[in-house]
C-alpha cells in the first residue's frame, strides 16, 4: 500500500495525492511487488526496500547513491506479536520522504495530520519530527508500565500468578524497547556525523538536541522500570519463600503434637506389662499424661513462633 502526502509552507493542512511529487512523503506499508518495483523507479536501493519488510529488522542508517537509509522501531501496542516493538525505515532523498512499516503505522499518519510543523518539503525537519512522534511513543508506554508497576508494587504480598506472568511480559516489552533505543541513539549520532550527506539548518539542529536528550532520557528510564519489574518479581519470591517456611514449621509442629499421642498408646498399647493400664484409673492417667505432653509441646512451638 502506497499513500502520497504534500504539504509546503503555503499549505494550511497537509494534502493526499495521486502519485509522488518532489516533495512529497511515501506513506508505505504491506508492500506488494508493484509498489517495490514503483519505489526503485523512483530512485531507492531495491535491497534497503527489501530489508524495510523485514519484521525482525534492527535499527541502523545506511547511505546509498544520495539516499539516507534510517532504520528503526516504533512501539506496537497490541500484543499479538512476541515483539513489543516493530520496524520502520526512514529514507530520505533529495526529492522524496519514504516511510516503509510491516504494518501500517497508525501514529505517523495521525502525526502528519495534526502537528501543524509537519511541513514535506522540508525533509530533514519532517524525518525529525517522524522520530520525535516515535519517542512520544515510548515516553507514553513507559508511563504506562510504570503506573501498572507501582499498582503491583504496593500490593506485593498479594500478587497473584497472572499478575507475575504480566511483570514478565512487560520485562520482555522493556527489554525490546531498549534494544531498540540504544541503536536507534548511535544509528542517529552516526547519521548526523555525515554532514555530507545531510544538511541540517538551525531550527533542524535544536529539534535534534531535544530528541538526543529525549531518546537517552527514556532509555535510562526504561533501564529503571525494568530494575524496578525485577525488584518485584524478586520481593515477591521472599515473601512466597518465607510464607513456605513459616507453614512448613507450623505442619512440622502440628505433625509432631500428633506424633506425642501416637507415641503413648503405641506404648501402651504393646503387649508387655506397664504399670498404670491395669489400674482402674488407667485410662484417664494416659489421657492426662498425654495432654499434658502435647501441651508442652504446643508451648515451645508457640515460642519459637512455629504455631
Amino acid at each position: 500500500m502506497l499513500k502520497f502526502y504534500y504539504r509546503s509552507l503555503k499549505d494550511k493542512q497537509i494534502q493526499k495525492l495521486d502519485n509522488a511529487r518532489p516533495g512529497s512523503w511515501i506513506f508505505a506499508y504491506d508492500l506488494s511487488k508493484d509498489d517495490l518495483q514503483y519505489l526503485q523507479d523512483l530512485g531507492f536501493d531495491e535491497d534497503f526496500l527489501e530489508d524495510a519488510t523485514d519484521f525482525f529488522e534492527v535499527p541502523r542508517v545506511e547511505y546509498e547513491e544520495g539516499v539516507n537509509y534510517f532504520f528503526t522501531r516504533f512501539v506496537l501496542e497490541s500484543n499479538s506479536r512476541s515483539a513489543a516493538t516493530a520496524p520502520v525505515m526512514i529514507a530520505i532523498s533529495d526529492r522524496y520522504i519514504l516511510t516503509i512499516s510491516h504494518s501500517k503505522a497508525e501514529f505517523l499518519d495521525n502525526f502528519a495530520h495534526q502537528r501543524q510543523d509537519a511541513i514535506t518539503t522540508q525533509k530533514i525537519k519532517f524525518f525529525l519530527l517522524m522520530l520525535d512522534a516515535i519517542v512520544v511513543q515510548y515516553e507514553k508506554s513507559l508511563m504506562s508500565i510504570r503506573r501498572k508497576l507501582s499498582r503491583f508494587l504496593r500490593s506485593v504480598e498479594t500478587v497473584s500468578d497472572e499478575d507475575l506472568k504480566e511483570i514478565v511480559k512487560i520485562e520482555s516489552r522493556l527489554t525490546d524497547y531498549i534494544a531498540a533505543l540504544i541503536p536507534t541513539a548511535a544509528s542517529l549520532k552516526d547519521m548526523i556525523a555525515r554532514k555530507k550527506t545531510l544538511t541540517l539548518h538551525n531550527d533542524d539542529v535544536d529539534i535534534l538536541e531535544d530528541l538526543m536528550l529525549d531518546i537517552e532520557q527514556i532509555i535510562d528510564n526504561a533501564k529503571s522500570v525494568y530494575k524496578t519489574a525485577q525488584n518485584i518479581r524478586a520481593t515477591h519470591e521472599v515473601i512466597l519463600g518465607h510464607q513456605l517456611n513459616a507453614t512448613m514449621k507450623t505442619l512440622t509442629a502440628i505433625t509432631i503434637l500428633f506424633a506425642v499421642p501416637t507415641i503413648i498408646t503405641g506404648m501402651f498399647g504393646m503387649n508387655v506389662w506397664l504399670p498404670v493400664p491395669d489400674g482402674p484409673l488407667g485410662f484417664a492417667i494416659v489421657s492426662i499424661l498425654t495432654a499434658v505432653l502435647i501441651l508442652l509441646a504446643a508451648e515451645y512451638f508457640k515460642r519459637k513462633t512455629w504455631l
